[in-house]
């Protein structure tokens, strides 16, 4: 989470979608709570209603910076499970790196599907975008199409395998993300699902 979109972290983008997601929910009476993780849980705040919980959660968040590690989905999500275990909606920002710590994630999150309902948010990169659309004009442009190409063939396969398990997902550009959690939750919450 802590590369850059646009001259922002993609951290910082989540955090204040998480900030306007809290605030909205708060306000319709449904309680929120918070986790942060990296390698291990760093901060937990049980969901709680009103405007206090709001405030509390804005004061975590303002510190919380991005780690330069894997995500350790395995023991996060089974400190949640221990601690949250009501059914409940789920959101967690993460980013889509790929390899083992992708295939953690889609085993960890399909058990957390069984009792809850988990919605996955991730972050399109504009740039990887663009980089596999360019036209090849050397080998650089040859290399840097391929990768990307990968890249986003590897997100995909993430995703779809994720929606497989009955996981929702919301990939979307960083300058939607906010507006695009909301409507997902006024969305889930019209069809009480929550």
């Amino acid at each position: 989470m802590q590369s850059p979109v646009a001259q922002m972290a993609k951290l910082d983008y989540a955090v204040n979608a998480v900030l306007f997601l809290s605030y909205v929910a708060t306000g319709k009476g449904d309680k929120v709570g918070l986790m942060t993780f990296a390698d291990d849980v760093m901060q937990f705040v049980s969901p709680r209603q009103g405007r206090g919980q709001f405030y509390r959660m804005l004061e975590l968040l303002y510190a919380v910076q991005a780690q330069p590690v894997e995500p350790d989905y395995q023991r996060a999500l089974s400190y949640l499970a221990i601690k949250q275990r009501k059914r409940a909606l789920v959101v967690m920002f993460t980013d889509l790196s790929g390899g083992l710590s992708t295939q953690t994630l889609v085993g960890q999150v399909s058990m957390l599907a069984r009792h809850s309902l988990p919605l996955i948010v991730t972050i399109s990169d504009p740039d990887v975008h663009a980089a596999a659309q360019q036209r090849p004009h050397n080998m650089l442009t040859v290399y840097q199409r391929a990768t990307a190409q990968q890249l986003l063939d590897e997100r995909q396969l993430a995703l779809d395998s994720l929606r497989r398990q009955g996981v929702l997902t919301l990939d979307v550009p960083a300058n939607q993300l906010s507006m695009a959690v909301i409507n997902r939750y006024l969305e889930l919450k019209g069809r009480m699902l929550l």
